[in-house]
């Protein structure tokens, strides 16, 4: 007797509604992004060689610009000695700087400097080229769409975490 075929991967019970199709398609492009292969190829067309987490942090200031440790620890959901602790390797590298801040100056606050902002444009265009692989075949109109689509929802992510809703993760 045959076996009932399997289940294609990323297919479940849920059946193929839009949000369940978007959710497997997200997660297969994060898994993607995430891999070593992909953090190798970004870091070899690059020329960056930050961790994950570093790069993560120096691309949050490139987005919010300055900002408290405390502020930035409970904005990314991380304590704040994780925080410091990335951050020594950001200015040691010069790539962020500590400021006093101009409204209190016994605060300081980390802002991004040009040195980093050129290393987020780097690491920027390397995932644009690798991405340009991957949607080869996909055409510009559904790109545009795609984008369009993914802007709003961090739109909505971005209003939600102001809002105190959260939503996730900071979507920077």
């Amino acid at each position: 007797m045959d076996a009932a075929p399997a289940t294609p991967s990323g297919h479940d019970e849920a059946g193929d509604s839009p949000l369940a199709r978007l959710e497997v398609a997200l997660s297969a492009l994060v898994r993607w992004s995430e891999s070593r292969h992909i953090r190798l190829q970004v870091t070899r067309r690059s020329g960056c060689e930050l961790s994950a987490s570093e790069l993560r942090l120096l691309e949050h200031f490139d987005a919010a610009g300055p900002m408290r440790v405390s502020d930035i620890a409970s904005c990314l959901h991380i304590d704040i000695s994780t925080v410091s602790l990335q951050l020594r390797a950001l200015r040691r590298d010069h790539l962020v700087e500590r400021l006093a801040d101009a409204q209190d100056r016994r605060v300081a606050v980390i802002i991004i400097t040009a040195k980093g902002r050129e290393v987020v444009r780097r690491v920027r265009l390397a995932r644009r080229e690798l991405l340009g692989e991957v949607f080869a075949q996909t055409g510009t109109v559904d790109l545009d769409q795609a984008a369009r689509v993914l802007l709003q929802v961090q739109t909505h992510m971005r209003q939600g975490v102001i809002d105190g809703a959260g939503g996730g993760s900071s979507p920077a």
